[in-house]
């Protein structure tokens, strides 16, 4: 039944083809009316109909290939269109092409639906793990860490989510009200070099002599309410709390709230609702500093609700619009300054919504804007330097996203073998990153220290190593956990997971010199270096899996529990986790 009621459509669309190319043809169709059957009058336009809704809404061309087209497949959108826009069917044609469409997709469910149902239903020999759900291949967040079998025994405290609004931020009224009128130039340009100098060089999101004239401007006229205003009172904001990577961090304590930094936050903070009356490249800035400056005192959530409403402004720019923006008679520098602040807010964003443990990430952010940004040609010197590792880190986030996009792949086409698959390609994948780190320009080069201990002083340098352990937790994840939990002894799992606990003892020495640095990703520091701590302890509970540790990890242990004590005092929550690091310590020492 299904085939004949194709066949009757492909028939109608020929014959209301070879129709409207007669009436080409014929010099007298225009004078006369000619009789079509109703049949072949209900398709006279297939092919402007079949656009998907997103081409459409984009207005390009769709190529119309199912059961997803180019331009949706590469995008990870539903490709789908719309039957309100099939008005040139009768109402029996679109409930034929419905229903046919619905079989279609029964259809090519079917064998994967068999598939996995033959799976679920395999051997009692099959190995635990291979039951698990797709998360525990990917890297989890240390809250889902606690949550893990290992610990159940334990009855561990319940982690507070950081996913609330912390309360607003109080300063002197006195300050307040000072910074609101005027700003002294000679403080000014100290803000402004130590922001250029430890700050906007992870995020080179401003171009740093425009951004030099108008905040002598501001200075000159006053403060205003306009988004200028509110871009250099959080420019000087960061500015004010930046540090070298090595020196002591900004007080933690109550005077904090009392202090400089704070001040010219909460002043650019009354200037920010009226900047969001319109929409664009000041604006997303504004959005994502005030973000960085968020994430620089401890307050994630507020950040990520930042670093998505920027992102959200980027969505109207030409460059996320178009393949080639400067086609399209944009200037070189608005590119560059629409790339740059939309990769900034989209990666802030998607690493901070995994971390917070947002939902609906799972089935989305899988793919990275299409292009790079673009840098302008006079950079030299700092400004290059900053731009050089810039691209470095999103060229580490792009392959990191396409390895998630290939272990997914193998989990779901072989479930039966997936960690024998998964360890086929892990050593290739870790080739991968080396390749990375050898193909880096030598001023960021990070191949080049033999022990990434990142005592230098050099911050860049130290992000770049800091990314590259995300990496490494994501090769080795799969069987840290079959290992962990599921007490697989197989020697190539058991294998790589020593070297996967190798790989967090690797990232507790990375950290470590950035331990009490305030900036940017320092919260972002402290989960991952607990989570590397949480899965060390994980693997000392039992003696199976102790013995793949690697040597001196209890001093590591140790020292990031002394740096989560230090920064207890921003973030209330870690104090949980402190006590949850210390009970698993005890109880190993119970056990022994």
């Amino acid at each position: 039944m299904l085939i004949m009621l194709m066949l009757m459509l492909a028939m109608q669309q020929e014959r209301s083809s070879s129709l409207s190319q007669s009436q080409i043809r014929s010099p007298s169709s225009t004078k006369r009316s000619i009789s079509i059957s109703r049949g072949s009058a209900a398709y006279p336009r297939k092919r402007a109909v079949t656009a998907c809704q997103v081409c459409r809404a984009r207005r390009t061309k769709c190529d119309q290939k199912k059961p997803s087209c180019s331009f949706c497949e590469s995008i990870g959108a539903v490709c789908n269109s719309d039957p309100a826009s099939l008005s040139t069917f009768d109402p029996a044609s679109i409930a034929i092409i419905e229903r046919l469409d619905s079989l279609e997709r029964k259809i090519d469910s079917i064998p994967q639906l068999s598939h996995l149902h033959h799976e679920n239903g395999s051997s009692k020999n099959a190995h635990p793990h291979h039951k698990k759900p797709l998360g525990n291949f990917l890297p989890e967040n240390l809250d889902a860490i606690l949550k893990w079998p290992i610990f159940q025994p334990l009855t561990l405290p319940v982690t507070p989510t950081p996913s609330h609004c912390s309360p607003a931020p109080i300063c002197s009224t006195t300050q307040a009200s000072a910074i609101s009128h005027e700003l002294h130039p000679p403080a000014c340009n100290q803000w402004l070099d130590a922001f250029f100098r430890h700050g906007h060089c992870k995020n080179p999101v401003l171009d740093e002599q425009s951004t030099r004239r108008l905040v002598r401007k501001v200075c000159q006229e006053g403060v205003g309410w306009d988004s200028e205003s509110c871009l250099v009172l959080l420019v000087c904001a960061n500015g004010a709390l930046a540090r070298p990577l090595l020196s002591p961090s900004v007080s933690t304590d109550d005077e904090f709230h009392l202090s400089t930094p704070n001040a010219l936050f909460v002043a650019s903070l009354k200037r920010l609702g009226p900047t969001l009356g319109s929409a664009g490249v000041v604006q997303a800035q504004c959005l994502f500093l005030a973000g960085v400056f968020l994430m620089s005192t401890l307050r994630p959530f507020d950040a990520w609700r930042m670093f998505l409403q920027s992102l959200a402004i980027c969505q109207s720019f030409t460059y996320c619009d178009q393949p080639d923006p400067l086609s399209d008679g944009e200037s070189g520098s608005t590119v560059e300054a629409e790339g740059s602040i939309y990769w900034s807010a989209w990666k802030s964003e998607r690493e901070l919504r995994w971390e917070l443990g947002l939902p609906d990430f799972g089935d989305v952010g899988l793919n990275t804007p299409r292009t790079f940004p673009s840098c302008s040609e006079s950079y030299e010197g700092d400004s290059l330097r900053a731009w050089y590792f810039y691209l470095s880190e999103i060229s580490l986030w792009r392959l990191e996203i396409a390895v998630k996009n290939e272990m997914r792949s193998l989990v779901a086409e072989t479930p039966a073998q997936v960690l024998d698959a998964l360890a086929d390609i892990a050593d290739e994948k870790v080739q991968q990153v080396i390749a990375w780190q050898d193909s880096l320009p030598p001023s960021v080069s990070i191949a080049e220290h033999e022990l990434p201990t990142g005592d230098d002083g050099d911050i860049l340098r130290f992000v770049l190593r800091g990314r590259t352990t995300y990496f490494h937790e994501l090769i080795s994840w799969p069987f840290v956990f079959a290992v962990v939990n599921d007490e697989e002894d197989a020697p190539r799992v058991r294998e790589w997971a020593a070297r996967g606990f190798a790989f967090h003892l690797e990232r507790l020495s990375i950290n470590r010199p950035g331990f009490y640095h305030r900036h940017h990703g320092t919260w972002l520091m402290v989960r991952s270096s607990a989570r590397s701590a949480c899965i060390l302890l994980a693997g000392a509970q039992v003696s199976s899996t102790s013995e793949l540790l690697p040597p001196n990890w209890q001093e590591a242990v140790e020292a990031t529990i002394l740096m989560l004590q230090f920064w207890s005092t921003d973030c209330a929550e870690l104090a949980i986790t402190i006590d949850i690091l210390n009970r698993l310590f005890s109880n190993i020492y119970q056990q022994q």
